[in-house]
């Protein structure tokens, strides 16, 4: 199945997966296609699964006090998606992830999953490579937000994550930058003009 394919070829570059152990991991799969607009987790609730996009996009976002949205992720396809901070904390999520389009995902059992870790050292290793992904994006978008301003902070994104710059809208682009939309809308007809 092309969906297995490409979970398949997504772990195998972080960890080489033995043929018996994927067909393990593959009959605890579940399938589920999200509309546009539907919810992976809300906010409040526990999160329990973790997910590999197959098509479509997710943002991740808080929402604060007043009910203001601040995006802080974008999962695209290929990619993993979980609420990560309910699974490891056993809390209720802070955050919300919602299909930005129409989505079919791969699912597992985090529980289930945290069992393979004792089955095959391509499960830990797997797990070791996602955390250090996880990392890697959190420590950039911070750095991004202390040193650059915020004309620069959009030229990354549109360089580093393209996906971003053609699917995303643009108020929501403003959100993950921390900047209006009016400001987004200046920052790129300055660009445009400069070009």
């Amino acid at each position: 199945m092309v969906k297995y394919e490409l979970l398949y070829n997504k772990i195998n570059i972080w960890s080489p997966i033995p043929h018996e152990e994927w067909k393990v991991l593959t009959s605890s799969l579940k399938q589920r296609k999200l509309a546009k607009g539907d919810f992976l987790l809300k906010e409040g609730e526990m999160a329990s699964e973790i997910g590999f996009i197959v098509t479509g996009f997710c943002r991740q976002y808080f929402t604060n006090h007043d009910g203001v949205e601040f995006n802080h992720h974008f999962n695209f396809e290929n990619e993993l998606v979980a609420g990560y901070q309910s699974l490891l904390e056993k809390n209720p999520s802070r955050y919300s992830i919602q299909a930005m389009e129409d989505c079919d995902l791969l699912l597992m059992d985090y529980d289930q999953f945290e069992k393979f870790y004792e089955r095959h050292s391509c499960w830990e290793r797997l797990g070791r490579k996602a955390a250090e992904n996880n990392y890697l994006i959190k420590i950039q978008r911070e750095t991004s937000f202390l040193i650059r301003d915020a004309k620069e902070r959009y030229l990354d994104v549109v360089k580093t994550l393209p996906e971003i710059a053609r699917r995303v809208p643009q108020y929501h682009i403003a959100s993950y930058l921390g900047i209006t939309a009016s400001a987004l809308n200046r920052i790129i007809k300055k660009i445009e003009k400069e070009s």
